[in-house]
């Protein structure tokens, strides 16, 4: 019988290059425009906050950069915008 466990240094190996995947994806999306990060919302989000908060969201993103569109949304939603 063989066994599918990982060996620990395996597991280290597979954490280490999650993290780096991680923090790879979060340093792309702070290089990203706000109309890029705006545009790879899926249709049912850019429905979900339509047209006219999407376009406060755009002004926020341009004075916050490492702003997600969705963390905005959820911000808006909290001051009952």
């Amino acid at each position: 019988m063989t066994s599918n466990k990982f060996s620990q240094k395996d597991q280290d190996f597979a954490d280490a290059m999650a993290t780096k995947l991680r923090l790879n994806r979060e340093k792309l999306k702070q290089t990203l425009t706000p109309d890029e990060k705006i545009n790879q919302l899926i249709p049912e989000q850019r429905d979900q906050i339509g047209e006219f908060r999407l376009s406060i969201i755009r002004e926020g993103l341009e004075e916050f950069p490492g702003l997600d569109p969705m963390d905005a949304l959820q911000m808006m939603e909290e001051f009952g915008a």
